[in-house]
């Protein structure tokens, strides 16, 4: 079983005005479709992307001084990222089960409100 990596770097943030918190380490650009402003962290340089307003397909600045090679991971860092992923799979997994669970349950219960107002309506 592999180590898990716990090591956090602390990076200065800033808020951006919808709230959202900004690293120095992220890229920060404008939707040419909708203007609004898009915030990523560096590692999606040149990835195709939805925009979070609009949904248009939007492209991710490569910032100036920025080689995509610069972003190449050593085989740790790719392994700690694919142990990562898988955890938050399994995570959101676990949580679509249990909302699905939750909504045959709201189902139900709307289910038994509408038979007792249709009995209501009828009674009448």
């Amino acid at each position: 079983m592999a180590e898990e990596f716990t090591e956090e770097i602390e990076v200065p943030v800033r808020e951006n005005e919808d709230g959202a918190e900004i690293r120095d380490t992220d890229i920060v650009f404008d939707c040419p479709h909708c203007g609004k402003s898009l915030v990523i962290d560096y590692r999606g340089a040149g990835l195709q992307i939805n925009c979070s307003e609009c949904g248009e397909s939007v492209l991710v600045p490569i910032p100036d001084g920025m080689e995509l090679n610069d972003l190449d991971l050593d085989s740790g860092e790719i392994l700690k990222q694919l142990f990562a992923t898988r955890r938050n799979f399994q995570k959101s997994e676990l949580e679509i089960q249990s909302l699905k669970a939750r909504l045959v349950q709201l189902q139900e219960a709307l289910g038994v409100m509408q038979e007792v107002v249709a009995e209501g309506l009828a009674g009448s």
